[in-house]
C-alpha cells in the first residue's frame, strides 16, 4: 500500500520507505516504530491523536514497551526525513498537552497512465522506428557506457549523501552510532562549519577544505551572516567527477535545522 503525501512524497507502508514521488534514489528507510507511527498519522490525517493511544498502537500492540520519549524520537525521525526530502517537517503538528496531528493532503497512490489504442499515424511511426532499429540495432558502445556510468554514479552519490545525512541528524540518543560514521570535521568558513562525508579520505583534510571554500565562493553562499553546517562529498570515477554540497541553516534549537539547500556539479566526459 502506498500513500502520496502533499502531492510530493510517496510512502510505502510495506517497506517503510519514504521518497520524493518518481525519484527512487531519494528514498529513506524509516525505523519500524517510525514507519508504524507515520501510518497511524496518515490514516488519521487531520485528527489529533493522543500520546497514550499512539504508544499503544505503535509499540504495545506489537509486543514492545513504548514511552513518551520513544514517541518523541520517532516523531523527530519522521520530521527529519521530511526535511531531507525538502518538505515541511511541521506537517506533523504538536498539540500541546494532547499529542500529535498530521495536516497534509493524502492520496492513495493508485494513479496509472490511461491506456488508449494507437492512432494510424502512431502505428506508422512505430513501424518506421522498428525498421530503423533493425538496420542499426547496436548504438555506439561509448555513448551507452557513458550513459550507464553517469546513472550509476548519480544513484550512488544521492543514496550515500542522504544516508549519511540521515545518520548525522539523529538526536543525541544516537550519538554512539555517530562515532563510527564517515563524517569528518574540516573546519569553519566564517560562520559555516564544514564537514566531509567520505568513507576513505585519500587526500589531506586541507585539500577537501579548499575545494569546499571554492564551491562556497563560486555559489556565492553567505557564510558571513548566517550560521550553517556544510556537508561536502566528492566522487570521482574514470574521467567524471561529481561533488555534492548540502548547506543546512541552524535555528534556535542546536539539534535541529531550519532548512537545507543542496548544490551539485558533474564535470568530465
Amino acid at each position: 500500500m502506498k500513500y502520496l503525501i502533499d502531492l510530493a512524497m510517496l510512502y510505502e507502508v510495506d517497506t517503510g520507505m519514504i521518497m520524493i514521488n518518481g525519484e527512487e534514489e531519494s528514498s529513506i528507510k524509516l525505523s519500524n516504530q517510525a514507519a508504524r507511527l507515520l501510518y497511524e498519522l496518515i490514516i488519521n490525517n487531520g485528527k489529533t491523536l493522543d500520546r497514550d493511544d499512539l504508544i499503544k498502537k505503535v509499540w504495545e500492540e506489537h509486543g514492545f514497551s513504548g514511552s513518551s520519549v520513544s514517541l518523541n524520537v520517532a516523531i523527530s525521525e519522521i520530521r527529519k526525513a521530511f526535511r531531507i526530502l525538502g518538505r515541511d517537517p511541521m506537517l506533523i503538528k504538536t498539540i500541546r498537552g494532547k499529542g500529535f496531528s498530521l495536516a497534509a493532503h493524502i492520496e492513495h497512490h493508485t494513479v496509472r497512465p490511461p491506456v488508449t489504442p494507437p492512432t494510424p499515424e502512431q502505428t506508422l511511426v512505430e513501424e518506421s522506428h522498428i525498421q530503423i532499429q533493425q538496420r542499426d540495432p547496436d548504438p555506439p558502445k561509448r555513448y551507452r557506457h557513458l550513459h550507464t556510468a553517469f546513472i550509476i554514479l548519480c544513484a550512488v552519490c544521492l543514496v550515500t549523501i542522504v544516508g549519511f545525512a540521515h545518520l548525522f541528524f539523529q538526536k543525541q540518543s544516537y550519538a554512539d552510532n555517530m562515532k563510527d560514521s564517515d563524517v569528518h570535521l574540516l573546519g569553519k568558513v566564517d560562520r559555516c562549519t564544514v564537514y566531509l562525508i567520505d568513507k576513505n579520505m585519500f587526500q589531506p583534510r586541507q585539500f577537501y577544505f579548499n575545494r569546499v571554500k571554492e564551491v562556497i565562493a563560486k555559489r556565492q553562499i553567505d557564510c558571513e551572516h548566517q550560521i550553517a553546517d556544510a556537508y561536502y562529498s566528492n566522487f570521482k570515477k574514470s574521467q567524471m567527477e561529481n561533488y555534492f554540497l548540502a548547506l543546512c541553516y541552524q535555528q534556535d534549537s542546536v539539534d535541529d535545522y531550519k532548512n537545507c539547500i543542496s548544490y551539485r556539479s558533474l564535470t568530465g566526459s
